[in-house]
């Protein structure tokens, strides 16, 4: 339709612009209005009952929303094949794209459709992994902030005694030279079956000894960790309070019986925790002791030594035990947008929990000793000490007449608890955006920074940065991100992010066949979600934080069991880096977590794997099927592959409108059996992965394998671009488009033009939202 119109109209330059923005080619009509305007009287007379004037749907029961992110070409072809249903060929040629051209320019596009309802920031409060979040830190700055590691080391510091006393007097006040001998070692974890023996014989005599485990837990994802202690003899374990309370005690024993004691708790990622445990064999024969956790989505097993680390960090975490309602998911990531009596109810017991900490840790937390409680300095140290607590929490500077009212004259403990559960129980808290109108702009930037960043509240060196004004520029503002994108809380939501983005909590029940699957259970699958985990931790954190490299890359890590399964030779429990020089894998897209949860109880499912991909790496938009229809295999010949029978499942027009999409890219990965092991046949015929798949302007581009849609993926504007929206989504939770017209455009074009590079993406991401009102590529303030 192209060919027949030339010259200079506004409509011809605004659909070029609509074109270059959205990401799709933009087919420069002269004479365009007279196009539009065909196209909508069109529109008007075959389309509207099904699809609406605007493309919202129809009255009718099969009507359909018109909003999507196709080419003008590619709408055109699409039209010509389907469009109007009952009659295709009233719609063909000429008139299909000029209807192609009208819709996408009136509401079909994303920018379209941003036109006509601009995107807005959404009034929201904060999620319930924000408001834990944010709690335990308030908390942590007055307590030296959260651990650091200095050291790389893994494992555990471990003392051993020959007494059973960790080296003091015994009872009668005697102690032989085994008896006082120690000695240290760096042990990999506890798990240890002395039998009869010590853990060393030439130094300790028979009988009794005793042992001390000292060093750090190391948790990378937030949630409830359950842990136990399976011994014959005393044991306990202190775990964020190495001296008062153990988490666990089974001090007390008597007899052989091996014996199990559990507990569970919550805990935050991104932090690393003291642990501390003791064990004794006093007069029993045999000795036997192991440590073991349950992560979230994982299984009994011991801790492994990448989760511990010899070094005591000196600082406990308050982690807020309250369980909240879940939050909203629907767009992908977590949003604070629904509001309930279960959540207000979950706040008021979060805030009291916080509360009771500072009451019992009134002096550590404000300074104020006892004898200092009825002077001036006793008072003046505990109103500085709630003025900063609800500054922090409401991210810009509170005076102390404010203070005084929140502790409403009652400078005790009781006081100080009712102020904090006060603070953390307001709206001026739970709304961030609430807090910040007369905030100072620096003040603004480190809050939005905070919880951008982190999920929480600026530390003390931000909020330093903001007391002295020094967050008004791009560059220091860009200093102070790339300081926290290095702290391991960012590291914590940063692999939330990659959860959310491959769908992984869709993962958490899978089975697998065990006759067609034998030794698939759920350690095999623990093991699974931990190579993901740690492979997208290696190129995340590896020296270019290359996104081609999670499309692309050759490897995967394995342990021993995966090693059974997936080949390679590796032996012990850690996991190994392990090359696949056959070129067979392809980042995440052959990741056997993906490939496995993707599949069906017994078989693959192409039309799982397509879905995915089309969704979550090609970026492109998937509308929900009119009528659902349930993948029966015994409804096909026996003889037939799974490629087959999809073919025939969806051969219908109505299907191929997205399965035109969605099925080459699943046949992409037949090849991968259900628990992603590599296979040359199904059901005894040779499998083809070959197929035509079309891009965003409609062009054919063969997909013979993972590599293809790897490149593809990489290649393509828009699949990029939904890369970087929901990075951003997950990041700020709120419409890229509400905080810069042109952010998402602005953050792409810098991600591919400087390496896709993913950690650089976070920081200019976090920077947007930040800067508010400025231009993100020169910092200049602008209208908003």
């Amino acid at each position: 339709m192209g060919r027949h119109f030339h010259g200079k109209n506004p409509l011809r330059r605004t659909t070029a612009l609509l074109g270059a923005v959205a990401g799709f080619a933009a087919v420069p009509y002269a004479g365009a209005d007279e196009v539009f305007e065909r196209g909508k009287v069109i529109y008007g007379k075959l389309c509207t009952e099904c699809h609406g004037a605007n493309g919202e749907g129809g009255d009718h029961e099969d009507s359909e929303t018109l909003y999507g992110d196709r080419s003008i070409p590619s709408l055109a072809k699409r039209i010509t094949k389907t469009m109007p249903e009952d009659d295709p060929d009233l719609c063909v040629g000429e008139d299909a794209e000029a209807v192609a051209h009208y819709i996408h320019a009136a509401f079909y596009s994303p920018v379209a459709r941003a036109k006509l309802s601009p995107a807005k920031r959404q009034l929201s409060r904060l999620t319930a992994n924000q408001f834990r979040v944010s709690v335990s830190d308030a908390i942590g700055f007055f307590r030296g902030g959260i651990g650091v590691l200095k050291t790389e080391e893994r494992g555990l510091k471990g003392t051993y005694w020959g007494g059973s006393n960790f080296g003091n007097s015994t009872t009668d006040g005697k102690q032989d030279e085994k008896t006082k001998m120690s000695f240290e070692r760096r042990d990999a974890g506890i798990v240890f079956d002395f039998g009869e023996g010590t853990p060393d014989d030439t130094k300790f005599g028979p009988g009794m000894f005793s042992s001390r485990w000292e060093g750090s837990l190391l948790v990378e994802e937030s949630g409830t960790y359950e842990f136990m202690i399976r011994t014959r003899n005393g044991a306990r374990l202190f775990l964020n309070d190495t001296v008062k309370t153990p988490l666990i005690n089974t001090w007390v024993s008597s007899g052989e019986e091996l014996r199990e004691e559990k507990v569970s708790t919550k805990l935050l990622g991104g932090r690393a925790y003291p642990l501390k445990m003791e064990y004794f064999k006093h007069r029993q024969k045999l000795g036997f002791v192991e440590l073991l956790w349950k992560a979230p989505h994982g299984v009994w097993e011991p801790i492994p030594e990448r989760s511990l680390a010899p070094e005591t960090v000196r600082k406990e975490v308050f982690v807020p035990q309250t369980d909240f309602p879940a939050d909203d998911r629907s767009d992908g990531y977590e949003r604070g947008t629904s509001i309930s009596k279960e959540w207000l109810s979950a706040v008021n017991r979060g805030a009291l929990e916080a509360g009771d900490h500072v009451f019992v840790n009134f002096q550590k937390m404000t300074g104020c000793k006892p004898e200092e409680r009825d002077n001036e300095a006793g008072v003046a140290k505990i109103r500085d000490f709630v003025r900063m607590f609800a500054s922090l929490a409401y991210r810009k500077p509170v005076g102390e007449e404010e203070a005084g009212r929140l502790l409403g004259g009652e400078f005790t403990p009781a006081g100080v608890k009712k102020a904090v559960v006060a603070t953390l129980t307001s709206p001026r808290f739970l709304y961030p955006d609430f807090s910040e109108p007369d905030a100072t702009r620096s003040h603004q930037v480190a809050g939005r920074l905070a919880l951008s960043m982190w999920d929480s509240l600026p530390d003390k060196e931000l909020w330093k940065q903001a007391e002295q004004g020094k967050l008004e520029k791009q560059e220091q503002v860009r200093k102070q991100a790339e300081r926290m994108l290095r702290d391991p809380r960012t590291r914590n939501k940063l692999r939330g992010f990659f959860h959310d983005w491959l769908e992984l909590k869709d993962a958490d029940n899978m089975v697998k066949s065990p006759e067609r699957f034998p030794g698939i259970d759920g350690a095999v699958l623990a093991d699974l979600r931990t190579s993901l985990d740690l492979f997208i931790d290696d190129v995340t954190w590896g020296d270019d934080s290359d996104y081609r490299k999670l499309l692309t890359a050759d490897y995967l890590y394995l342990n021993e069991r995966l090693s059974d399964i997936y080949g390679k030779g590796v032996k012990g429990a850690a996991f190994r880096k392990t090359v696949f020089e056959d070129g067979t894998r392809s980042g995440i897209i052959t990741h056997p977590y993906m490939l496995t949860s993707l599949a069906y109880y017994d078989n693959t499912s192409p039309i799982h794997r397509g879905v995915f991909l089309t969704r979550n790496i090609v970026g492109r938009m998937l509308k929900m099927p009119p009528d659902a229809t349930e993948f029966k295999d015994s409804d096909f010949d026996p003889s037939l592959t799974m490629r087959e029978k999809v073919t025939n499942l969806t051969k219908s027009t109505a299907c191929m409108a997205c399965h035109s999409s969605i099925n080459p890219l699943g046949f992409s990965l037949e090849r991968f059996d259900a628990v992603g092991r590599w296979r040359d046949t199904d059901n005894g015929k040779p499998i083809n992965t070959i197929s035509d798949f079309y891009d965003d302007n409609g062009e054919k581009v063969p997909i013979a394998g993972p590599k293809d849609v790897a490149e593809f993926a990489i290649g393509s504007e828009s699949a990029r671009q939904a890369f970087v929206h929901r990075l951003f989504n997950h990041m700020v939770k709120q419409p890229i488009a509400a905080n810069s017209s042109d952010g998402l455009q602005f953050l792409e074009k810098r991600f591919s033009e400087n390496g896709y590079n993913i950690r650089n993406l976070v920081v200019g991401s976090v920077m947007i939202d930040a800067m508010r009102g400025t231009d993100p590529a020169s910092g200049d303030t602008v209208a908003k």
